[in-house]
């Protein structure tokens, strides 16, 4: 979900779209005739005002967008403390109900222990008075225990993870649908409002399937049909492809998940120093064990916090996606 902000300094307007996805967050800023995009890689445990320090200094940010954009991950932060705290609230609540629950039990069938007890002491039927009665506690605490976890413990809410929000989208019906001519720039149009519309936590990841393919029956309703063609996409960088190109997704995720790696342990790239293309160095990350086997596409580095792609960067086009 993108979250936007805007400012106007005298006649200029100051804009910051944030997009906060899996493995990076997505900045657009505009300022004037000044526009900016950037895609910060999340590779160490820093909060996401932190991340964005760097890109706030960097373009000039004014302080007021600053201050704005604190004050909504600021809020989030509470949000989310929030949602802990009630949650220890009915931890405790839980732990409290349990106790009352054991107590019942375990007086219920002391009580009747005692009555079986005194009974037989006054008409002389020891032990089965005694006997008879605990069994009757035991059976009216358990009954009394279950009724009360019935009571106060009713079946939470179905949260809406990555894997259930799948399958319910895969549950909706595509039927009808015809089948339509699209352009890559369609589909990537697609994602990107798919996307936008996601629950908090669910990522466009979910549209992708095992050999990489994307599952159109999520987009039909953005595209008004199902493709003729196939097109398949990036689960680490989000980048699409025709079927021509169909080997590339899954060798581009392997290589940037070596490369995160690589670039968390040794906070430096795996790439030749003055290398003006900024290849991928595969030797590099076969010594070390980080990729098992070379692949057959050559990647290269881009200035975006260590994405990948399979374009030379100095032909490369910027893209949104």
């Amino acid at each position: 979900m993108r979250h936007k902000f805007t400012k106007y300094l005298g006649r200029v307007s100051e804009n910051l779209e944030l997009g906060f996805e899996e493995k990076f967050i997505y900045v657009h800023y505009t300022k004037g005739k000044t526009e900016k995009t950037a895609c910060i890689l999340k590779n160490n445990d820093k909060t996401k005002s932190e991340y964005l320090e760097s890109f706030f200094e960097e373009n000039k940010v004014s302080e007021e967008m600053k201050k704005e954009v604190r004050k909504f991950l600021n809020n989030e932060k509470n949000f989310n403390n929030q949602h802990w705290n009630e949650f220890s609230n009915f931890l405790m609540k839980a732990l409290s109900l349990n106790m009352v629950f054991g107590l019942t039990i375990a007086l219920t069938i002391f009580g009747f222990y005692k009555l079986g007890s005194f009974l037989d002491t006054q008409y002389g039927f020891q032990p089965w008075l005694t006997v008879i009665f605990t069994f009757i506690g035991i059976a009216i605490g358990g009954l009394t225990g279950y009724v009360m976890v019935q009571k106060y413990f009713k079946k939470p809410d179905k949260d809406t993870s990555q894997e259930e929000y799948g399958i319910q989208r895969e549950q909706t019906k595509t039927n009808d649908y015809p089948i339509i001519d699209v352009t890559i720039d369609q589909v990537r149009k697609a994602v990107r409002q798919f996307s936008d519309n996601l629950p908090k936590g669910v990522y466009r990841t979910i549209i992708v399937q095992d050999d990489n393919s994307i599952d159109f029956k999520q987009l039909t309703n953005i595209l008004g049909g199902i493709p003729s063609k196939k097109y398949y996409m990036s689960k680490e960088t989000y980048d699409l492809f025709e079927e021509k190109d169909k080997k590339i997704p899954a060798e581009m995720d392997m290589v940037q998940k070596a490369v995160d790696l690589f670039v968390k342990e040794r906070k430096e790239y795996p790439m030749l120093r003055f290398d003006p293309n900024r290849r991928v160095n595969y030797y590099q990350l076969l010594q070390e064990s980080y990729l098992k086997s070379a692949p057959e596409t050559q990647f290269y580095i881009t200035e975006l916090d260590g994405l990948i792609t399979h374009i030379r960067p100095e032909t490369r086009k910027m893209e949104n996606s």
